[in-house]
């Protein structure tokens, strides 16, 4: 028996619904110690991909207190001269991006991350190298779970021209697959702090 359109969503919603719960739990159960030693060996896995060889900018994230932190990724890039851009939320499904040049300046925005003010310098996503990004559960083959608002999905689109996206994650965030549709865009490359995921992306 095959699921009809209406059904077939409605799996789909809720598939991801029990993931999210799941994938926020492993994210919290990762200790404080945890968490340091993390985001040192996340921050060593992105600075050794070959794609990072010439880059000159980045755009990076406000972390929840639960997600991994791109804090030491951030110190190192600057120390290499990459600069650095931060999406706010502008919008539904609408990220605007900014330079930053001091992670101090960034504010709570939106769901209460860190964002830069209204006011900052933009960024274009045709100026950025790299995008890391944020998620609550990751499988090998790049698919993202996110909070559903589809904010990534639509800053990296389908383009020729989109800039290559790093997943950045625990390994505990790490699940056989994830539900997924055909507006969910996956990542390049996942990294963990024990692993990196060259992504081969789903047909669907």
């Amino acid at each position: 028996m095959t699921l009809d359109h209406d059904d077939h969503n409605e799996a789909l919603a809720r598939a991801k619904a029990i993931l999210r719960l799941k994938g926020r739990a492993a994210r919290r159960a990762v200790g404080p110690e945890a968490r340091h030693a993390a985001a040192y060996a996340l921050a060593e896995r992105v600075l050794t991909l070959p794609e990072m060889d010439g880059a000159r900018s980045v755009l990076l994230y406000g972390s929840s207190p639960e997600e991994a932190d791109p804090g030491v990724l951030e110190w190192a890039l600057r120390d290499n001269g990459i600069r650095i851009a931060y999406p706010r939320v502008a919008g539904p499904y609408e990220l605007m991006l900014h330079w930053v040049d001091d992670a101090s300046v960034l504010r709570s925005g939106s769901y209460g991350l860190k964002e830069p003010v209204a006011d900052a310098p933009r960024a274009h996503l045709a100026e950025i190298d790299l995008v890391v990004v944020p998620g609550i559960a990751f499988d090998a083959r790049g698919n993202r779970l996110g909070f559903g608002g589809g904010y990534y999905d639509t800053l990296l689109g389908d383009g020729d021209d989109r800039p290559f996206s790093v997943g950045f994650a625990y390994d505990e965030q790490v699940v056989a697959e994830v539900p997924h549709e055909d507006r969910d865009r996956p990542v390049d490359v996942l990294v963990t702090p024990t692993r990196t995921y060259r992504c081969i992306t789903n047909e669907t």
